[in-house]
């Protein structure tokens, strides 16, 4: 009979290590224990606020994935706008999330500053140009960059497109 323990290891500092041991003895518990209820602690928090782990989509407007080369126009300031090519990563009727591929970290924090983005891209199955100007919700910073905006505006054409684009992937 197999079991269903994985084994997790990794590597600290003396120091960290150290630290760990002195609060594991404070709470009464080996090393080993403290660290168990820390990790199934943060990972139980993490499962109850995330829809993917805990299997629901708590949103408004669920997300399709999807992968569509784009150009968005990044506002930076009152004066000041670029563009740069990303990747349209989800979609959904309340808004979207794109990707920025390789970011320099400098560039990381410029693009985490700005408050509004414009995406322009062809909608593949309709062979339609569409842009979207986006508020800014939340980004995040690895390798790459993703930030993720809701619509900003009412406007009965896009949000028909956008209706019509989800369709045609859930379909």
């Amino acid at each position: 009979m197999m079991s269903d323990l994985v084994k997790v290891c990794f590597d600290m500092n003396r120091e960290s290590f150290q630290a760990l041991k002195r609060m594991a003895r404070e709470e009464g518990v080996d090393c080993s224990q403290y660290v168990l209820s820390i990790v199934e602690g943060s990972l139980k928090d993490f499962v109850s606020r995330d829809w993917t782990l805990s299997g629901k989509d708590r949103r408004k407007h669920p997300r399709v994935d999807v992968s569509i080369p784009a150009i968005s126009c990044v506002k930076f300031s009152d004066r000041e706008m670029r563009s740069y090519p990303v990747v349209v990563d989800d979609i959904s009727r309340g808004g979207l999330r794109i990707s920025f591929r390789d970011v320099s970290p400098e560039m990381g924090e410029k693009l985490a500053d700005s408050l509004y983005f414009e995406v322009f891209f062809t909608v593949p199955q309709l062979s339609q140009t569409v842009s979207f100007y986006c508020k800014r919700l939340r980004h995040k910073v690895d390798r790459d960059m993703t930030m993720v905006g809701v619509f900003e505006g009412h406007n009965s054409e896009a949000a028909s497109m956008v209706d019509a684009m989800l369709q045609s992937y859930i379909a």
